[in-house]
């Protein structure tokens, strides 16, 4: 509910900030976009008189129940117009399941949706358009600027009215939508759960794989390193050129020490992702990719260190995908940061087939992504393209 109520504060705030703000208009979009569905629905039941009012009332409610689903999601996808958060969908279900609460919720929302919401939305929108109309065609065409002027204010007057309006039914109703639609808390906590203790194992498997680096790798060189000192302090006096020669090898073995140090710290946090932010290490990234990469990052700041973080490593694992598994020719990367969210596009040109079940490594992006009540959605039919869209709050 973060944002719909962000949409309230935006109403309750500096008027003059508000109605120079996209809220008035998205809030009008909103609107605008519910009636189509109920102008289909009109029609029916129109049809529906000329025979009988029964069969409309039936042909309503069969249509209610076998659309639920796709005009639930539909719904979802148009909330973003007023409330840029994700709603989190419930779990997958059998398309008639009337034991299941989540069914009835998408029903009684599709039959508010033919019904109630549009001829409220048509009512709204058409009084509100009436009012201001006949204001202004009352306007004075000429005359003294003292009797125009008083009737051009209360023409904006009643259009600022009309945004304030229109935006608090939408505000309304997204908030309707959103406690319909949205994932039960009970099933949003089972599924965070596992995400975290997916999470916990994922993060043990990693701290196992550096433990295992730094003993295989590291301490083998330095273990190198400081055989070499002690030779060379057993040569110093006898044999000098013996002792240069040890010490050149101690050298050698400390430079390759250090690469594979940070060749295992960069797997942990990117010192470019730490030091000078996400667009930055993601030009890094796409720089070492063996397969061409166009970059559109609009990021004017940067978000939190929690989602910065996440971002780039959903980024690295997929680009780490796309090299092994898609035969792509093209990836294009884009990167969008909002006021409260910040949205990344992966596209290629594969062979597809990518699968978020079976794919640990996915599995791995959407617990991370879910523990910041964020989205991952993946499209990858056999034979490509491939597209992954993350989104991620930032409020």
């Amino acid at each position: 509910m973060k944002n719909v109520t962000s949409l309230w504060l935006a109403i309750t705030g500096n008027p003059l900030r508000f109605l120079g703000s996209p809220w008035p208009w998205r809030a009008l979009a909103y609107l605008l976009t519910s009636l189509p569905g109920g102008v289909a629905v009109a029609v029916v039941a129109a049809f529906g008189r000329q025979t009988a009012l029964l069969i409309a009332m039936i042909t309503l409610l069969i249509v209610a129940v076998v659309l639920s689903g796709p005009i639930a999601s539909l719904e979802r996808w148009r909330l973003r117009l007023i409330d840029p958060a994700a709603v989190p969908a419930p779990k997958p279900r059998t398309p008639i399941s009337f034991a299941d609460p989540t069914a009835w919720r998408e029903i009684g929302y599709a039959l508010l949706w033919a019904t109630i919401l549009p001829a409220v939305n048509g009512l709204v929108i058409s009084s509100a358009a009436l009012t201001v109309f006949s204001y202004a065609s009352a306007l004075p065409s000429g005359g003294s600027p003292l009797v125009v002027l008083p009737a051009v204010v209360v023409v904006l007057v009643g259009l600022a009215g009309c945004a304030y309006l229109f935006t608090v039914v939408a505000a309304a109703q997204g908030a309707l939508t959103r406690g319909l639609l949205a994932a039960p808390p009970e099933e949003r906590m089972i599924e965070l759960t596992r995400s975290r203790a997916r999470l916990v194992d994922a993060f043990e498997a990693e701290r196992r794989r550096i433990e295992r680096d730094l003993h295989d790798g590291t301490q083998h060189q330095l273990t190198a390193v400081l055989m070499q000192l002690g030779l060379a302090r057993l040569d110093v006096r006898e044999d000098p050129e013996r002792t240069a020669k040890a010490i050149g090898l101690a050298y050698d073995h400390t430079q390759a020490a250090l690469d594979e140090l940070r060749r295992v710290i960069r797997g942990i946090h990117p010192s470019a992702l730490t030091d000078r932010g996400l667009g930055v290490a993601v030009t890094d990234l796409a720089r070492h990719c063996p397969i061409p990469v166009t970059l559109d990052l609009d990021l004017p700041r940067r978000p939190p260190a929690g989602v910065e973080a996440a971002a780039y490593f959903c980024i690295s694992e997929t680009l780490t995908n796309a090299i092994k598994h898609s035969r792509a020719q093209n990836i294009t990367i884009k990167a969008k940061l909002s006021d409260r969210l910040l949205a990344l596009d992966v596209h290629d040109d594969g062979i597809g087939g990518a699968d978020a079940v079976k794919g640990s490594g996915l599995t791995g992006l959407a617990d991370r992504i879910g523990v910041l009540e964020g989205t991952l959605s993946l499209s990858s039919p056999r034979g490509g393209p491939t597209a992954i869209r993350v989104e991620l709050p930032c409020g």
